[in-house]
């Protein structure tokens, strides 16, 4: 991984580990809210996402964080190849993670018994986590979402557009992501990286293997 995180393109690292993991593999089905981040389309009908757009949003979302408070902030996956990633940026920046079975009423009921109130949500997944979506629209609080071109944008508020099918591709977005909000909060300098690299923001196959 690229210790400074720029390319000549101004880009957080170079588009060849981008493509790597696989973050601009997008499906075959595109959705009109998705379209304006597609690169192209292959002739066997595949949908790759642009680059540049993703990284842009990784940056603003970046920025957006790191105005938080940690306590403030909580990251959603309900799908396994997004549980590690999650739990790796909340063990970095202090966000609150949940990544089992997304418990009804937990940001909307204040006599739920794990009642939290966040100031803004992360998901991983459009369709995996539609009740976190649900319960941030009922209080009323901003949505980040790393969407794929399949995912319906309803209730997103800053789209990041990546492959979140793929465990790199989440690992690598988690990563990014979690560098920047350090970087914006003045935790690492600019020109700073995380101690790990983004391979051990992967879930392991047998983690995945293990709740099957």
């Amino acid at each position: 991984m690229s210790a400074t995180g720029r390319s000549g393109e101004g880009l957080l690292i170079l588009r060849t580990e981008y493509i790597a993991a696989g973050v601009h593999i997008g499906t075959k089905v595109c959705t009109t809210c998705m379209r304006r981040f597609v690169r192209f389309t292959r002739p066997d009908g595949l949908n790759l996402i642009e680059i540049s757009q993703t990284d842009e949003k990784i940056r603003v979302a970046g920025r957006a964080l790191a105005r938080y408070e940690p306590s403030e902030v909580v990251a959603v996956s309900g799908k396994d190849y997004g549980r590690t990633p999650v739990l790796k940026m909340c063990e970095y920046t202090g966000f609150k993670p949940i990544v089992e079975r997304f418990p009804p009423g937990i940001f909307s009921n204040p006599k739920y018994d794990g009642y939290i109130s966040p100031k803004i949500l992360i998901i991983s997944d459009p369709k995996v986590d539609e009740k976190a979506i649900r319960e941030a629209t009922l209080i009323g609080i901003p949505v980040i979402g790393i969407c794929d071109t399949d995912d319906s944008c309803s209730f997103i508020d800053l789209i990041i557009p990546a492959n979140n099918k793929g465990r790199s591709s989440l690992a690598l977005v988690y990563w990014l992501l979690t560098r920047e909000v350090l970087r914006n909060r003045g935790v690492i300098s600019p020109s700073e990286s995380l101690s790990e690299n983004f391979h051990a923001f992967e879930t392991r196959l047998e983690e995945v293997e293990e709740t099957v």
